[in-house]
């Protein structure tokens, strides 16, 4: 018997000759393939892999279905090109790697701004190398010389364009509203990534005045800037429009009662208190009622120091505290010791989410665009609908109308390093008058979108860049068209829009809804 027969199969050596021979051949580019004249085209881009780690098996199994459509579909004569790349993939990439400063004893709090980005890039780019080699191994007939990286120049570049051009269209504003705030990873979530989960609470009926209302979130009553009831509710009609005396842990103070017809009578006593800087209901009725938005929870998730004796404290720990001063004084009629509610949960660590009414950038997806005319959610849905896009199976069709039906406008701000910056920029408070240019002081753009540094037009004030970078799923939307476009010329015209999109249904609404918004 023959010694290779003897040995121990080794894939290595056979696998990685076999796609070398593929590779130099050619035929994975589609510019190679022997077509006949007016060959169709099919595209499939790749769910790009996040290079923060190792591909897992979810990843395994994409490879085989998109290389299977792939294959079978160049060797029916077409046209075909499976396009590669990898995800910066934001925040999910700064946890990772602040677990590896946190195993080195490091913070990235205690890391410049453009050392930590240096660290993560080189990290990623280690990563990246990494998920290249294994999507080799597992046989991926994909185009490498069209391999794309969201972090990729040009690729930045279009979503610049994508950001500047629904700004100008009015489908992207700058407003102070309230934020889904994760205390450890210090920056807001979008709806999606918060996960929420049932649990019971402490319910405190507590006397405000004449009123007694039910609470879970004590500690958030220094926050208060009024008291609502339904208008309807004939028990309270005599306090509507007045200013009631309560008293408080912290003595004696006035507050006004509102009506609403958000409010429900049946919660409770049907009376609530409105704490606009935390809670997202709240905030909606204090718009209404022009209402003083107080902060009293800070970034850290501790009390600040509206509150007083509490401030520093946890929010656990001070409405633990807060609940024993308010029975010592008198203040709490009766508690409801296992009051079931719903609570939000960061997506990665598990701590509880905070609202914080903070300044974000968020792209209004119910809103007519002022040049386009075009509503982006609803738009997206008539696609479907016209059977453009279609799912398999029909099943999350019906999910994704739905979801639709109930988005609401989508924050695309994150306070992290890692990522694409905003190409905002934002006037210096003070205005340096320019010779000859003193009438026009006040003219001066307030907010400038731009991918260099700007400058004012009448004043030699600074423009300084917004600090936040964009939700990766803002430029992970973009990439069926960024790819393909930032490609060689012929790409966008020849592939787009794509045949196929396989990816798992968890990710439905973080991407896909968005690609079809987007596309």
């Amino acid at each position: 018997m023959r010694d290779d027969f003897s040995k121990p199969y080794d894939p290595k050596d056979v696998e990685d000759k076999i796609y070398k021979i593929w590779e130099k051949s050619g035929y994975f580019n589609p510019d190679n393939l022997p077509l006949q004249k007016g060959s169709r085209s099919f595209c499939i881009i790749m769910p790009p892999p996040n290079a923060n780690g190792s591909l897992h098996l979810g990843h395994a199994v994409f490879v085989a279905l998109e290389d299977i459509m792939t294959r079978y579909q160049r060797m029916q004569g077409k046209r075909t090109l499976w396009l590669p790349g990898a995800d910066h993939a934001g925040f999910e990439t700064q946890v990772v790697f602040e677990k590896k400063l946190e195993k080195e004893g490091r913070n990235r709090f205690e890391i410049t701004r453009n050392e930590l980005y240096k660290e993560t890039l080189e990290f990623t780019l280690k990563n990246k190398k990494t998920t290249e080699d294994q999507l080799k191994k597992l046989g991926a007939s994909c185009d490498w010389s069209r391999e794309k990286f969201t972090l990729d120049p040009d690729i930045i570049q279009i979503v610049y364009k994508t950001f500047k051009k629904l700004y100008d269209d009015g489908l992207v504003y700058r407003d102070a509203r309230p934020v889904n705030w994760c205390a450890k990873h210090q920056t807001s979530l979008s709806d999606l990534e918060v996960k929420y989960e049932e649990r019971k609470d402490p319910l405190y009926y507590i006397k405000y005045g004449p009123l007694i209302l039910a609470t879970v979130r004590l500690e958030t009553k220094f926050g208060d800037t009024a008291v609502a009831v339904n208008p309807k509710d004939e028990r309270y009609k005599e306090y509507i429009g007045k200013e009631i005396e309560i008293e408080t842990v912290a003595g004696r103070a006035k507050i006004k009662v509102i009506a609403d017809e958000y409010v429900d009578m049946k919660f409770g006593t049907g009376v609530v208190k409105i704490t606009p800087a935390h809670d997202p209901d709240d905030f909606e009725i204090g718009r209404r009622h022009n209402l003083e938005i107080k902060e009293v929870i800070d970034k850290y998730g501790k009390l600040n120091e509206k509150a007083g004796q509490y401030a520093g404290m946890k929010i656990m720990e001070a409405r633990a505290k807060i609940a024993e001063d308010m029975k010592a004084k008198g203040l709490i009629e009766k508690i409801d010791e296992n009051y079931a509610h719903t609570v939000g949960h960061c997506y990665k660590c598990g701590n509880t989410i905070e609202p914080r009414v903070m300044p974000q950038w968020f792209v209004a997806v119910n809103k007519k665009g002022v040049k386009s005319g075009k509503i982006l959610a609803k738009d997206a849905v008539a696609e479907v609908k016209k059977g453009k896009i279609k799912f398999v199976s029909k099943r999350f069709e019906k999910i994704f109308f739905h979801w639709m039906k109930n988005i609401r406008d989508w924050n695309i701000s994150r306070q992290i390093v890692w990522g694409i910056r905003i190409p905002a920029w934002f006037h210096e408070s003070q205005c340096t008058p320019r010779k000859n240019q003193e009438k026009n002081i006040g003219k001066c753009e307030q907010i400038i979108i731009s991918d260099t540094e700007p400058k004012c037009e009448f004043c030699d004030s600074k423009f300084i860049q917004d600090t936040d970078v964009f939700d990766t799923w803002f430029s992970s939307g973009q990439w069926p068209f960024a790819s393909l476009m930032a490609n060689k010329s012929n790409d966008f015209k020849n592939f787009y829009p794509t045949s196929i999109m396989e990816t798992g249904w968890d990710i439905l609404f973080f991407w896909i809804a968005r690609m079809i918004m987007l596309g």
